[in-house]
């Protein structure tokens, strides 16, 4: 049930009660129902390579997805936002333009991944997998990379303002016209 469904059935079920005087079981079930609103979507673990996502069809928004199987599937355009893809398999899977603010992807193995125009400010790669990926235009704004690997993939035109790339391998990198490199954070660190 989507936010205004929850909401109509909410008002729905609380003006009744406010106009007879609620009882104590009644306002406990509401509460449940709250909790139950609040709760975010776990995928953890699961195959998800046959799955067809829908941008605006199924909330991804703080959905945990650690180590789940996401390979060549297509997210484009969806947001996911505050998501735990830690220890995904997101190996040729297609993201572009999508939204993956404040999201975990630490350990993520995203090779070959297209990420055109993906939005990761605030995102923590480190220790993840981005090998040949297409990253053009990608937003890193305040992304923690350390010991991100990101051999022979496109950086074109992404901005890496205040990143923190400590640790990270760039062999064989495309990066014309980065923007905000001078600002990013690089100490030397062992990856191991």
């Amino acid at each position: 049930m989507n936010r205004k469904g929850c909401r109509w059935l909410f008002s729905l079920l609380l003006l009744p009660l406010l106009a007879q005087g609620a009882n104590q079981s009644d306002l406990d079930k509401l509460v449940e129902l709250k909790k139950a609103q609040s709760t975010y979507l776990d995928l953890s673990n699961v195959d998800l390579r046959n799955y067809s996502f829908i941008p605006g069809k199924i909330d991804l928004q703080r959905a945990n997805l650690s180590h789940s199987n996401l390979s060549g599937v297509d997210l484009s355009k969806m947001n996911l936002s505050g998501a735990n893809l830690s220890y995904a398999n997101l190996a040729n899977a297609r993201l572009n333009q999508a939204v993956l603010t404040n999201a975990n992807l630490q350990h993520a193995n995203l090779s070959g991944a297209e990420l055109h125009q993906t939005d990761l400010s605030g995102a923590d790669l480190s220790f993840a997998t981005l090998t040949t990926a297409n990253l053009q235009q990608a937003l890193f704004i305040k992304a923690d990379l350390t010991c991100v690997n990101l051999n022979q993939a496109d950086l074109t035109r992404s901005n890496f303002t205040e990143a923190v790339i400590s640790g990270a391998t760039f062999i064989n990198t495309m990066t014309a016209d980065i923007i905000g490199y001078d600002s990013v954070t690089d100490r030397k660190i062992s990856c191991g």
